[in-house]
C-alpha cells in the first residue's frame, strides 16, 4: 500500500501528528506526566521535545521517556536542546559541558569527549536527538543571541568543530542537528523577539555562512536541519523557515540534503506574532519543512495540528509533500537505535563527569591581556563588581550572583560587592566611585551579549579601573569586552557563566591555572 493511501485513509487517526515535534509540561509540576503529556500521545505525537521543566533527575526522566515510548505506536524522537554550556536541556544530573566558543579555545578532541559524554547520558535516559550542533558563524560580534553559542566566526573552524561534535554525538547513537539552517550568526537582533533581516551579499551568504552546512551534509553528519527565522533579502525576501528556496533549492537540490528538515520553534515571535502559528506551519510545510517544533504551549499546537490538517485536506498542500516529508521521516526513524529499554534502570544511575566538566572550563579560559595585575595572591582583599546577565526567551542556564559570590570568596577576600544590571541609569552609577580607590584589587565580571550592550557602561566601568591600584576584567559571556574595556589591567574570556567557568578564572587571576 502506498504512502499516499495510506496517509489518505489515516487521516483522522493521527498520522498527521508525525509532522510535528511538541514540548510539554508547560503548566505542571516539574517532571510531571501530566494531561498536556497524554494527550499529545493520544494525538499521536512521535517526536517530543524535552525540556528543563522536564527533568527533575536522570531517573525521573527515564522513568517519563518510558512512559512514552510504552504509548507511541513507533520508537519516538526524543529532542532537546543539547549544545552545552549555557544552553543545556537536561538539567540536573547530567555533565553540563561548554559553550561551542568554549570549545574551540579546548580544541577538537574535548569537542568530541564533551559531544560524546553528553550523549551516552542522554541516550541512556531515552533522549535520541540534539538540537545540535550550532553551525552559525557569528561574523556579527553585536548578534545578542548567538555569540558563544556559535563555535567561531570562521566558517572552516565552526565546520571542523562541528564535525567532531557530531562524530561524538553519533558514538553514543543520537542524531544530530545542524542549525540554525542557513546561518543566524551575520543578525543583530533575537528572532525569539523580531524578525531579523541580514543585509549582506549572496557571495557572503555562501561562502561564509552556508559554508559549515555544506560541509557537514557533504560529509553526512547531519541527520536533521533547524530552520533560522531570519530574512536574507540576496537569497529570498521570505524568512528561511518559510522559503521554498532556502529549504527545498538549496538545502534538497544543491546542497543535497536527505534528512529531516525540522523548523525552530514557531512560538517565537518571528514567527508567531508576524505569521501567526496557523499560517507559519502551513507556509513552511508547502516551503520544504517535514517537522513542525512548538515547544511550549498546548492551544497553539492544537491549532497548528488543525492547520495543517486543513491544509492538506483542501489541496493547499499537496499529497507529493506529504509523500516526501513522510517518507524522509521514517527513514530518519530508522536510524534510531532500539535497546531493550525497560532492561537498563542501572545505567541511569549516574553521576556528572565533574573531572570532565572541569578540564572543559580549565582549558577554554583564555588570559586576553595582562598588564601585571594578575597574578593576585590567592586570599588578597577585592572589589567585586558583577554584571547582571539579560534574560531572553532562550533560558539558558547561568550561574547565580550568590553562587558566584560564593565560588570567588574561596580565592578572595570579597570586602565589598556590587550588582549591576545593564540598564542601570547613569545616576545610579556614581555610587560606584566609592567603592574603589589606590589600594583597591578591582575583579568585574560581564555577562554581555554582543559587542554593544557593554557600551553605555564603558566609561563607568574603565573609570573604575584606572581609581584601582590592579584591575582584573573577566568576561563571563561573549568575550568582546576584552577588547571594548581596554583600561583594565587584566583581563580573560570564560566564554560562558559556569560555575567551573567562574572557578577556572579564579584559578588564573591567582596563578594556579597553567
Amino acid at each position: 500500500m502506498s504512502i499516499g493511501v495510506v496517509f489518505i485513509k489515516s487521516m483522522n487517526s493521527g498520522i498527521i501528528s508525525r509532522f510535528f515535534s511538541f514540548g510539554f509540561g508547560l503548566n505542571e509540576e516539574k517532571g510531571a506526566i501530566g494531561p498536556s503529556l497524554i494527550d499529545l500521545l493520544e494525538e499521536g505525537i512521535s517526536a517530543i521535545n524535552i525540556s528543563a521543566r522536564n527533568v527533575v533527575n536522570p531517573p525521573s526522566l527515564w522513568n517519563l521517556i518510558g512512559f512514552i515510548r510504552e504509548r507511541s505506536g513507533s520508537i519516538p524522537f526524543i529532542m532537546s536542546d543539547e549544545e552545552g554550556g549555557p544552553v543545556k536541556r537536561l538539567v540536573p544530573g547530567f555533565t553540563r559541558g561548554i559553550s561551542h566558543m568554549g570549545l574551540t579555545e579546548a580544541g577538537p578532541s574535548m569537542a568530541y569527549d564533551m559531544a560524546s559524554r553528553m550523549a551516552r547520558e542522554a541516550s541512556a535516559v531515552g533522549v535520541n536527538v540534539f538540537f545540535s550542533p550550532v553551525l552559525d558563524c557569528n561574523s556579527e560580534t553585536a548578534n545578542p543571541i548567538i555569540g558563544i553559542r556559535s563555535f567561531s566566526a570562521d566558517p572552516h573552524e565552526t565546520a571542523r568543530f562541528g564535525a567532531e561534535f557530531c562524530r561524538g554525538l553519533h558514538s553514543a547513537g543520537v542524531l544530530t542537528t545542524g542549525k540554525h539552517f542557513p546561518g543566524h550568526g551575520a543578525t543583530r537582533e533575537d528572532s525569539h523577539l523580531c524578525l531579523p533581516v541580514v543585509e549582506i551579499s549572496e557571495k557572503t551568504f555562501r561562502s561564509v555562512h552556508l559554508f559549515p552546512f555544506e560541509k557537514l551534509i557533504g560529509e553526512g553528519h547531519l541527520d536533521f536541519l533547524m530552520t533560522a527565522h531570519i530574512v536574507y533579502p540576496s537569497i529570498d525576501d521570505k524568512p528561511a523557515t518559510l522559503s521554498r528556496k532556502i529549504l527545498t533549492t538549496i538545502a534538497r537540490e544543491e546542497l543535497g540534503f536527505t534528512g529531516v528538515i525540522i523548523t525552530d520553534c514557531l512560538e517565537m515571535d518571528a514567527m508567531k506574532k508576524i505569521y501567526g502559528i496557523e499560517r507559519a506551519t502551513v507556509d513552511a510545510f508547502n516551503a520544504g519543512a517535514d517537522m513542525i517544533l512548538l515547544s511550549h504551549t498546548p492551544e497553539l499546537q492544537r491549532r497548528a495540528i488543525e492547520a495543517l490538517k486543513g491544509a492538506v485536506e483542501d489541496g493547499t498542500i499537496p499529497m507529493r509533500r506529504v509523500k516526501e516529508s513522510l517518507l524522509r521521516i521514517e527513514e530518519t526513524r530508522e536510524k534510531l537505535s532500539r535497546p531493550d529499554y525497560r532492561a537498563g534502570f542501572s545505567q541511569v544511575l549516574f553521576a556528572p563527569d565533574d573531572l570532565l566538566q572541569k578540564t572543559l572550563a580549565e582549558k577554554s579560559v583564555v588570559i586576553g591581556r595582562n598588564g601585571g595585575d594578575i597574578p593576585l595572591e590567592k586570599n588578597s582583599a577585592i572589589v567585586l563588581v558583577e554584571l547582571s546577565p539579560t534574560v531572553t526567551g532562550l533560558n539558558e542556564v547561568e550561574v547565580s550572583s550568590s553562587e558566584t559570590r560564593r565560588i570567588v570568596s574561596r580565592f578572595f577576600k570579597i570586602e565589598r560587592s556590587y550588582t549591576l544590571g545593564y540598564d542601570t541609569p547613569p545616576d545610579k552609577l556614581v555610587v560606584l566611585e566609592e567603592l574603589v580607590d589606590s589600594n583597591t584589587s578591582l575583579v568585574v565580571i560581564t555577562a554581555s551579549r554582543g559587542s554593544e550592550q557593554i557600551k553605555p557602561l564603558k566609561e563607568t566601568l574603565e573609570s573604575l579601573a584606572r581609581k584601582s591600584g590592579k584591575s582584573i576584567l573577566i568576561s563571563g559571556r561573549d568575550p568582546y569586552d576584552v577588547g571594548t574595556l581596554e583600561a583594565f589591567g587584566a583581563s580573560m574570556k570564560t566564554f560562558g557563566l559556569l560555575p567551573g567557568s567562574i572557578e577556572a578564572a579564579c584559578m588564573a587571576i591567582c596563578g594556579e591555572l597553567k
